[in-house]
């Protein structure tokens, strides 16, 4: 007769591998339920939503956020890249001034974002900021450190030697802040960061250690975060926005007026959040440059005046991208009251320059010619250094730059510097600053020219030493200026 011999416990096991099988399937179906479902909310979840707050709870905040329009109807000169000889009659995409208006109840502050190139106090006969401020003093008695104004850094907007165009941008600017501090409504403050990838380094270095022109250097420092503030309601739903990156808007360059990636960015993310205004406010970017490379020259970029308006268009629509990850993700909330605290430091500037001659009767040293090779950087920098001091050792000559810092509670701060500052300087400041919820903005109430890091003055390059309207800096000088922000943050503590 014969025997089955199957292991006793193989109907147990079989039964088993079912078991797991059928509940492994249920776990799996189960998984790609819930992604789906997770998906599904995040369409169907209207974008930056947070939490409703009850009726009767306390809101920390006011907040209210206008736009208004600075797009001249008339044929202006364009700023940057050098002088234009033709003038510019039509435009791409409006220019905008908006303006974001945060309170505690006790103190307020603006935050405005204007698409011009720089708000140039030196160029502008008027002082293109002082008619904005006394009418915004008399409306709304904010004194000038309340009041946050970023130039985006757009190329292709108007002069502010056209006193027309002065004229406009002024009564528009008033005209927004103005809605922004009338519309505010209790609100609730968030804060993110997210990342974007298209800025790059402008400065390539050669073997000794020196910056010859500008193009594309994949290996240099860049500040690659994005940062957003965000306002949302009662209800939980966004009323305003304003987000944050580091990089020059210097995609495109023809004859016509336009935002560059900042206004697409700033375009498509109000469209995304159903009209209200959205700030984009430019960082410390002043070395670095779309990636946009020259497809016969993959490490030189692109000439603005050949690029097509498609181009701009698709790095202000990743940047949009970028900040929408960021407001899909979970945001720290901001709580406490708002303090405001200004500074001016003066800054130490060269008096030998090496890359221009000058008619300064101080001028009697080049370092540049004096020294070489590989090995002569921190020579040339001791150079620079000594050639602007006096036997006392105190500094010939030095220029005054303005900053403001806005501390909301005990790790939200927003630091504004005039001017264009460097990436290595920004992100040091970050670095100073970890831990904390921080935004840098350059080109903030002012211009004062280019301000290139400590290791950047050695390498020379156009930040140092081309720049048109400043004397360059000595290597002290980032120093002092990194002092300057972090004292004015200590005071506000």
């Amino acid at each position: 007769m014969a025997h089955d011999h199957k292991n006793p416990n193989e109907s147990h096991n079989q039964g088993r591998r079912q078991f797991l099988k059928g509940a492994v399937g249920a776990v799996v179906a189960g998984s790609a339920l819930a992604a789906c479902q997770t998906v599904a909310a995040k369409i169907k979840r209207p974008l930056g939503v947070e939490t409703p707050i009850a009726k009767g709870s306390a809101m920390p905040f006011l907040v209210g956020a206008a736009e208004a329009d600075i797009t001249p109807t008339w044929d202006v000169g364009l700023m940057g890249f050098g002088p234009r000889t033709a003038k510019a009659g039509d435009k791409y995409q409006p220019l905008k001034v908006r303006a974001m208006s945060i309170s505690d109840g006790k103190t307020r502050y603006l935050l405005m974002m204007a698409d011009v190139c720089y708000i140039d106090e030196r160029a502008h006969p008027k002082n293109i900021l002082a008619p904005i401020r006394a009418q915004l003093k008399t409306m709304h008695g904010l004194d000038p450190e309340q009041i946050f104004m970023i130039a985006s850094h757009t190329h292709c907007a108007p002069l502010l030697k056209d006193e027309k165009f002065a004229a406009l941008f002024a009564k528009q600017a008033v005209a927004a802040a103005d809605e922004a501090v009338k519309s505010e409504r209790e609100a609730r403050l968030f804060f993110g960061r997210g990342r974007c990838d298209f800025g790059i380094s402008r400065r390539a270095l050669d073997a000794e250690g020196r910056v010859t022109h500008i193009s594309i250097a994949p290996y240099s420092p860049v500040d690659r975060e994005v940062t957003v503030l965000k306002a949302v309601g009662r209800d939980g739903r966004p009323i305003a926005l304003a987000f944050s990156y580091s990089c020059h808007p210097t995609t495109w360059g023809g004859l016509k007026m336009g935002g560059d990636y900042p206004g697409f960015a700033q375009i498509e993310m109000s469209r995304r959040l159903g009209g209200m205004p959205a700030l984009f406010l430019q960082g410390t970017g002043a070395d670095v440059k779309p990636n946009n490379p020259d497809p016969k020259k993959p490490y030189e970029f692109l000439a603005p005046q050949q690029a097509p308006l498609a181009d701009p268009e698709r790095f202000g629509n990743q940047l949009a991208e970028s900040v929408t990850n960021v407001l899909q993700s979970p945001m720290e909330e901001i709580t406490g009251r708002i303090r405001i605290g200004k500074r001016t430091v003066d800054l130490p500037v060269m008096i030998a320059t090496p890359a221009t001659p000058s008619k300064d009767p101080d001028a009697k040293l080049d370092p540049a010619k004096k020294f070489s090779g590989p090995e002569r950087r921190m020579a040339r920098l001791a150079e620079y250094t000594l050639a602007s001091l006096n036997p006392d050792g105190t500094f010939k000559k030095s220029q005054g730059w303005d900053m403001t810092v806005i501390r909301i509670g005990d790790r939200f701060i927003q630091v504004g510097l005039g001017g264009e500052i460097c990436c290595p300087v920004g992100l040091r400041i970050k670095d100073e600053l970890r831990g904390n919820m921080v935004m840098v903005s350059g080109y903030t109430n002012a211009n004062s020219g280019y301000f290139p890091s400590q290791t950047q003055i050695a390498a020379g390059g156009y930040e140092v030493f081309s720049n048109l309207h400043y004397k360059p800096y000595t290597p002290e000088a980032e120093d002092i200026l990194v002092y300057g922000v972090m004292q004015t943050i200590k005071e506000l503590a």
